[in-house]
């Protein structure tokens, strides 16, 4: 008997916790987070450009062209270790018989960021990501060379970049 009060008992306890109603707030986020990288990329290339962020503000896989003669800024607000890859991709000049572009048609420059300890951090530069062809990562085949010249160096929120291209050698 004893069992059968103990048992009707916790069967009450449960249906009548069950029946509670707890109101759910809906929040919605009014803003977005602050920017925690930015970069300005001049092109003075006398070609388009194509640029892209591997994450930039509040999504990912930003695609660019930054137009000949005009500027971007590149800007993200990641919050992660992985942080994002800023990537811009130079024209390869004309051969001077007018034939077309140069070997490659396409450089590669790229700059790699990580958030961690409240800051962000350039993880691995345009050096140690081998942007190319340039006078310092210039592999056979390469015809011809860009050029950074960089302002404010390892400044993740005011570094600016002007790239420019020289002839090609064939």
């Amino acid at each position: 008997m004893k069992n059968l009060f103990l048992s009707l008992v916790a069967t009450l306890f449960l249906f009548s916790c069950g029946n509670q109603t707890e109101k759910v707030e809906t929040v919605e986020k009014v803003g977005s987070d602050p920017v925690t990288v930015r970069l300005v990329v001049h092109n003075q290339t006398g070609a388009d450009m194509k640029a892209k962020a591997t994450y930039c503000v509040d999504k990912a896989n930003c695609e660019y062209i930054i137009k000949a003669g005009e500027s971007l800024t590149m800007e993200s607000n990641t919050h992660a270790a992985s942080g994002t890859v800023f990537m811009f991709w130079p024209a390869a000049p004309e051969k001077a018989d007018g034939s077309g572009p140069c070997d490659p048609a396409t450089g590669t420059a790229q700059q790699t960021y990580g958030y961690w300890n409240g800051s962000a951090h350039i993880t691995c530069d345009w050096n140690c990501n081998s942007s190319n062809p340039t006078a310092q990562h210039h592999f056979d085949g390469q015809h011809w060379e860009f050029n950074l010249d960089i302002k404010n160096n390892g400044n993740v929120l005011t570094e600016e970049v002007t790239v420019t291209v020289g002839k090609c050698d064939i």
